[in-house]
């Protein structure tokens, strides 16, 4: 995967709120399902701006077709961090790294 990049104009300068995240879903083309990261206070004392709202979302998991698209909040913006595709078999596999995760809308390809 290559070095993260700022995502597209479509994504705000603030984090998400879970319907904003859960948007991604018809928002993403051929998108079957959002995760989310549900972090722990001591990330979100860090990452999340004290005028967000609690429930405010910094990870993002966009399951398509054809892979999972990764994003993060950082530093003031939204990050992209690539798609692994789901017919890279060097890659390790999404569903350890979605366990921490929670499936935030529609249905996944995987069985965790």
């Amino acid at each position: 995967m290559d070095a993260p990049e700022p995502a597209g104009d479509d994504w705000p300068a603030r984090p998400l709120s879970p319907d904003e995240a859960r948007a991604r879903l018809d928002d993403t083309a051929d998108a079957r399902a959002v995760w989310v990261m549900d972090h722990d206070d001591g990330v979100r004392s860090t990452v999340v701006p004290d005028d967000a709202p609690a429930d405010a979302v910094v990870d993002v998991v966009v399951e398509t077709a054809t892979g999972f698209e990764m994003y993060s909040y950082t530093r003031g913006q939204w990050m992209d961090y690539g798609t692994q595709r789901h017919d890279d078999d060097d890659a390790p596999s999404m569903a350890g790294t979605l366990e921490s995760y929670r499936l935030l809308a529609g249905e996944s390809a995987l069985s965790l």
